[in-house]
Formats: C-alpha cells, sequence, structure tokens
C-alpha cells in the first residue's frame, strides 16, 4: 500500500522562462530529465528548488560552464540540452523546481594568490562572460579609476571591478594585498611607569612566512625630542647575524615568525621621548617606513615625595613639550586627601600647604575624547610637623646630655691628673734636722 500512494503522490512542477507550469509524475526511485522547450544558446540557466531564486541547485551558460552545488553532485547532473537531470528519486524531492534563463553576465576575478611586494608587477584580471559588450573598469581604494601595474603601498585595501552595460552599473569587490606596514597608531603615549612597546607590525600575515627570502635589510632608527640627531638603533639582515649597535637597551622579538619589527624595554624613561623609525628593504630593491612618535608622560615632584605637614608643593604631569588640543589633563587625588572632590585638570597643580591626609597615590591621566592613552603615578609619604618636632628636640636633647657628660668626664680627668702631680711634689721633699740637737 505504501508503495502504491508513493507512485500517485510525488509531483514535479516544472516553472519555464514563459511563465508556464509543467507537471510531472514520476515514481520513487526513477530517473527524471527536467528539459526546456526553448533553445538556450546565448543564455545563463540556473536550477532552484522551491522558489525561484530559493536555493540554488545548479547553473550552466552558454561558454560550457556547467556546475552542480557540491551536496548534490551526486543526486544531480547537467546535460548539453540543457536539461537537469535527478536520479534516484526520493520523498524528500517531492515539491517545485524552477528554472531561471537570462541574459545576466557571469563575472570571474582573479585574485592574486599570495600577497604582492612593493615594487613587484600588479595584474587584475575582471573578465565578464557574455555577448553583450559592456564596459569595464577598476576602481581602486581610494574611488579612482586606475589599472595597476607595478605594485604601491597605496594599492593595498578593496578595489572593485566596474561593469556597465545600458546605464546600468554592476561592482564586483576584489581584495589586494600588498606588503605595508599595519595601519596601526602613528602616535604613542605611554608613562613612567610602564613598558615601553613602538609598534612595527608588517600585514598581511601571509607574508610572514616569505620574509626571510623576500626582505634584505631591517634598519631601526631613533631621534630625541630634545634634538634632530638621528641615532641608529638596530641594522640586521634576516640571512646574516645581526649587527648589534642598540645604545638605548632596546629588544625585538623574531619577526620571522610573527611579522612583529616592533621594539621593547621593561620600563619606559623620559629619554624614550622621540620618534622612532623601522625601515624595511626587500630583495627587489623596494624600501618602506613608518615612524612612531612616543610621548612619555611623568610627574614631577617638587620638592619631593617625602614632605612634612605644613610644607608648599607642586606637582608637574607632563610628557616634555605642548599636548594637542584635544588630550585632557585630569589628576586623581587620593581618596583621603581634601581635593579629592575637586576636578582637578590642569597639568600643574599647587598646594600651599600639604598635611597627612595627602599622603598616598596621586594619578594624572591623558583623555582623549573619554578614552585614557596613558597614566602616571608617584606616592606622597608626609609626616606629622609635631612629630618631627619631637624628635629633633629629643635628638637634640640627646646631643647636649652627651657633650654635658663628656664635658664633666673631661673635668673630672683633669682633677685627678692635678691631684695626682701634686702628691707626688709632696713625697719628693725631705725635713731637715734642727740646729743643736744631739742624741743622748
Amino acid at each position: 500500500m505504501r508503495k502504491v500512494l508513493q507512485f500517485f503522490i510525488f509531483l514535479i512542477i516544472v516553472l519555464q522562462t514563459n511563465g508556464a507550469d509543467e507537471v510531472i509524475y514520476v515514481q520513487v526511485g526513477d530517473n527524471v530529465e527536467l528539459q526546456l522547450s526553448g533553445r538556450c544558446d546565448s543564455y545563463y540557466v540556473h536550477w532552484f528548488f522551491g522558489r525561484e531564486n530559493g536555493l540554488e541547485l545548479a547553473d550552466m551558460s552558454y561558454v560550457g560552464r556547467k556546475h552542480v552545488k557540491h551536496g548534490e553532485r551526486n543526486k544531480l547532473s547537467l546535460s548539453d540540452k540543457p536539461s537537469l537531470i535527478i536520479k534516484n528519486i526520493e520523498e524528500n524531492n517531492f515539491g517545485t523546481f524552477v528554472c531561471k534563463v537570462s541574459d545576466s553576465m557571469k563575472l570571474l576575478s582573479m585574485e592574486e594568490t599570495s600577497p604582492v611586494i612593493p615594487g613587484d608587477s600588479l595584474t587584475l584580471s575582471c573578465n565578464v562572460e557574455t555577448h553583450r559588450k559592456p564596459s569595464v573598469f577598476w576602481i581602486n581604494p581610494m574611488g579612482q579609476r586606475e589599472y595597476p601595474e607595478i605594485a604601491e603601498t597605496r594599492h593595498n585595501g578593496e578595489w572593485a571591478c566596474v561593469v556597465e552595460d545600458n546605464g546600468k552599473e554592476s561592482r564586483f569587490k576584489l581584495p589586494v594585498s600588498v606588503v605595508d606596514f599595519s595601519s596601526t597608531s602613528e602616535h604613542l603615549f605611554t608613562s613612567t611607569n610602564f613598558p615601553l612597546t613602538v609598534p612595527f607590525l608588517i600585514t598581511p600575515n601571509a607574508f610572514v612566512q616569505q620574509i626571510p627570502t623576500k626582505i634584505k635589510s631591517v634598519q631601526w632608527f631613533f631621534i630625541p625630542q630634545t634634538s634632530s640627531d638621528r641615532q641608529s638603533i638596530f641594522s640586521i639582515s634576516p640571512k646574516n647575524e645581526p649587527q648589534v649597535e642598540n645604545p638605548r637597551g632596546l629588544n625585538y622579538e623574531n619577526f620571522t615568525k610573527g611579522g612583529n619589527f616592533s621594539l621593547y624595554r621593561k620600563l619606559s624613561s623620559v629619554d624614550d621621548r622621540g620618534n622612532y623609525t623601522c625601515s624595511i628593504t626587500f630583495t627587489n630593491g623596494f624600501t618602506i617606513s613608518r615612524t612612531v612618535l612616543v610621548e612619555v608622560l611623568q610627574i614631577i615632584p617638587s620638592p619631593g615625595t617625602d614632605l612634612i605637614s605644613g610644607q608648599p608643593l607642586n606637582l608637574s604631569c607632563s610628557t616634555g613639550g605642548p599636548l594637542g588640543p584635544d588630550v585632557q589633563v585630569i589628576w586623581f587625588p587620593p581618596k583621603t586627601s581634601s581635593l579629592a572632590k575637586d576636578e582637578l585638570r590642569s597639568g600643574h597643580l599647587m598646594i600651599p600647604r600639604v598635611g597627612t591626609e595627602d599622603s598616598g597615590s596621586w594619578r594624572c591621566e591623558l583623555r582623549r575624547s573619554g578614552a585614557t592613552l596613558t597614566s602616571a603615578v608617584i606616592t606622597l609619604k608626609i609626616e606629622p610637623i609635631l612629630t618631627v618636632w619631637m624628635m629633633v628636640t629629643i635628638c637634640a636633647a640627646a646631643v647636649i646630655l652627651i657633650l654635658l657628660l663628656a664635658l664633666a668626664f673631661t673635668l673630672f680627668r683633669r682633677r685627678q691628673r692635678k691631684m695626682r702631680h701634686l702628691r707626688h711634689r709632696l713625697c719628693k721633699c725631705e725635713t731637715p734636722k734642727p740646729k743643736g740637737f744631739y742624741k743622748a
């Protein structure tokens, strides 16, 4: 009974190009060929299941393309008529099959298989399969018409192949990868409380494996904020041993693994302020470079961090130069400080008299559009004034007592020596015998 029902209820609806429906009855397990009534010598044919533009099963073109979706290749095939062949029909194949015939164009774009080195040739291919003659051109990432021949770093990004036909425009995107430094910020903020990391990263990641064969040399330079003298930090070649110069105590990682040419140190200092440049020369002679401006934030306390209650204090939060108009300075005193509730937005703070409640960590932040760029922290130690004077008094009294004892001891010893000397003189004197005295 089950096989009889399957034989009668299975139907396929084929939507022809002229809009007419054709109903075909088949039995489960049979093969069926869905044919088109008209010729398709100069057209494109797409087969869908369920509805037009629904689940696409296969497509073919008049130039010889035949394509069946990967998951349907054991079930479906295409003939030259053109027609769709369904093998061994099952119950889940019940439904509507739609054939769409059009004069649409098929775009074939050849994407570069590997990143392009600046200075190498760059070829972009955009072919259109159609019997018509549309206008085809390329738009670069800057939105300009261009037909590149030699790769440049500005070519890196998303290109568009534009096809114009009968007043209509179609765009097809194609990413182009030209080796360059990543688009990280060229302005770095850090502070004397944080490590120093000067970022130099190469993109795309697919180029990393080619570094030993495509890069001739890498050089790093530094120009201090306070002078215009350029200093060489490193000069190395991936094929040779590095030339160790490094007068600034900086380090770098194995960039042949991750394409990371960044410089590192455990802690930043004010001497790190300035411009850092990484220059990479490729084997074709082309050079790319990137410069990063490093600004180091520092808090300078005057007269110092160890104070006595009642002393004046000046705090300066600075990078050693003028800040941009969009950069703000914000102070965060200890919670116990009387200034904790105040809004302190100046690079310089003047406190006429500090108190013990001002002891603790003072933090200074640089912000731009609400985002923190960096921060610096110092710790103030403020002693009560009475305790200090008491210690001074006690120390002074102890010194006076010691001096008095020393003086008394000195006087006592001097008196003793005088008495000994007097007794010694008395012992040496003889008593004379009186005249006229005779012994009986």
